[in-house]
């Protein structure tokens, strides 16, 4: 590819950053509303549960294969991704020492891309077959370890002043977001950033085949827990038609992988259209970090204000966030190439660069 292929291919796609900016709205809500489902406007309300944060990851995997799409440039996209692992990881673990109740993703961030780094080079077709494997595998191992020793594996979160054994374990397998389960995630995401997203043939090829997947599951999900009865234990094989928010169950794991390019290719069609109208949602998607910091800062400081167990009261505060939040990105993307946080992220790196690639 050519240099102006290539600054084609790799300039800023607003569905992208469109997708992004849907993923920390959805885990806004879910940090803000009720958690039951009693009732259509309460089942609504619950569905980005256990899919936003997976969009997250997908969409970060297709970051990572932006990123590295220029051969010659592969040694420095592997020193941004170690440099961002190593800027996530502490800051992470010290947002998870605040008093805001949401279990922070940003410390798994670092070994998500630490696997971005060892598979970035693979080719599309392996890519693929790692990632329907790790769909299937990682699931049913976690499943099976769960099953066995049962204290082993949690959904307790790490923060600083844990051992760094304890740590390693909550990246890895334990904790809400292992590795072992949401690995599915990042490779979807990584195989689809190859893929001419462009193209709006592409664009609608990931809005229906994700919808098939993520209606597919649910299906499987429900005709399975129906004919064979609920799961009674943790080591009942039943857990396996699961598809549960972060039950870390494969027809789960297939749903919200599903659901996630659903979403991306939904965003890049509507993006393609009304690049006007979108024009906030895109900014915020680039201040991504950002916000997703900011409103664990809000949580811990207004969180009686913000949460909310009414539907309709849940939507005020997310509606009046989220409008906020895509006000304050318009206006400083209109000064600054980078988000206060995405600049710690991407500074060193854009010092280094050319000033035309700038």
């Amino acid at each position: 590819m050519n240099d102006q292929g290539y600054q084609q291919h790799t300039a800023r796609i607003g569905g992208i950053d469109a997708a992004r900016a849907l993923a920390v709205v959805g885990m806004l809500m879910v940090h803000v509303g009720p958690r039951d489902r009693t009732s259509l406007a309460e089942i609504l309300y619950n569905l980005p549960h256990g899919r936003a944060s997976i969009l997250f990851v997908f969409i970060a995997g297709i970051g990572i294969s932006l990123l590295a799409m220029r051969p010659e440039q592969l040694t420095v996209a592997r020193l941004r991704l170690g440099w961002v692992a190593l800027v996530f990881l502490p800051l992470g673990l010290m947002l998870q020492t605040l008093d805001h109740g949401v279990a922070v993703i940003l410390h798994n961030y670092a070994i998500f891309y630490v696997l971005g780094i060892v598979v970035m080079t693979l080719p599309s077709r392996v890519l693929a077959r790692l990632a329907g494997i790790m769909t299937i595998c990682g699931p049913a191992l976690y499943f099976a370890i769960r099953a066995r020793w049962p204290d082993l594996v949690g959904r307790e979160t790490v923060m600083v002043g844990d051992r760094l054994l304890d740590v390693m374990g909550g990246l890895l397998l334990t904790g809400p977001y292992p590795l072992l389960t949401w690995s599915p995630a990042l490779l979807w995401g990584m195989w689809v950033g190859r893929l001419e997203l462009r193209s709006d043939r592409c664009h609608w090829r990931l809005l229906l085949a994700g919808g098939a997947a993520a209606v597919s599951a649910a299906a499987i999900s429900a005709t399975g827990l129906q004919f064979f009865g609920e799961p009674d234990g943790l080591a009942d094989w039943r857990h396996l038609l699961s598809d549960a928010p972060h039950s870390q169950m494969p027809l789960w794991v297939i749903g919200a992988v599903g659901a996630a390019s659903a979403a991306t290719g939904a965003m890049l069609i509507v993006a393609d259209r009304w690049p006007r109208i979108c024009r906030p949602l895109v900014a915020l998607g680039q201040l991504a970090l950002s916000f997703y910091v900011a409103h664990l800062v809000a949580l811990v400081a207004f969180g009686q204000v913000l949460r909310r167990e009414n539907v309709g009261e849940a939507m005020v505060s997310v509606v009046a966030v989220t409008g906020v939040a895509m006000g304050f990105a318009v206006i400083w993307r209109r000064n600054f190439a980078r988000g206060p946080l995405e600049a710690l992220v991407v500074g060193p790196f854009d010092l280094m660069a050319s000033p035309a690639r700038r």
